[in-house]
């Protein structure tokens, strides 16, 4: 998603990690600082990088022993569904809780973003990193 040193960089520095990604996720939601941006779903653009230390896929070439793609998707759109966030941010905070969580990830990168929000911008958003056991207070 970008170059240079990131919180993959300095919390995990020194291991190997096998990163999944999944680009352009566009699924629909209610979100909004203002109630006029919450009166009907806006589709919001979503990026997703997962680290974990050892796939072991990529020596058993089976499924079960990577992270399912469509089970990422799946994740987005249930947390989309269910949420009742304003901003971005706490929205791109629970992803990244749960999919740490439920993939048994050890980095994680999201980037969530709007089109048509502010004029002469072509889209505006939030990125986060979090490593197992970073806590945002």
């Amino acid at each position: 998603m970008r170059e240079g040193r990131n919180a993959r960089d300095e919390n995990i520095s020194g291991q190997s990690l096998d990163i999944i990604f999944v680009r352009d996720i566009r699924l629909e939601t209610l979100i909004g600082a203002y109630e006029f941006e919450r009166r009907q779903p806006r589709t919001l653009q979503v990026n997703i990088e997962i680290g974990r230390r050892a796939l072991r896929a990529c020596k058993t070439d089976q499924l079960a022993d990577t992270i399912d793609y469509a089970a990422v998707v799946g994740l987005v759109r249930d947390v989309f569904a269910s949420h009742g966030f304003h901003l971005l941010e706490p929205l791109a905070e629970m992803l990244a809780d749960r999919m740490l969580n439920r993939f048994e990830a050890n980095w994680i990168c999201i980037e969530i973003s709007k089109t048509g929000i502010v004029p002469n911008a072509r889209d505006v958003g939030v990125r986060i990193e979090r490593c197992r056991g970073s806590e945002v207070r």
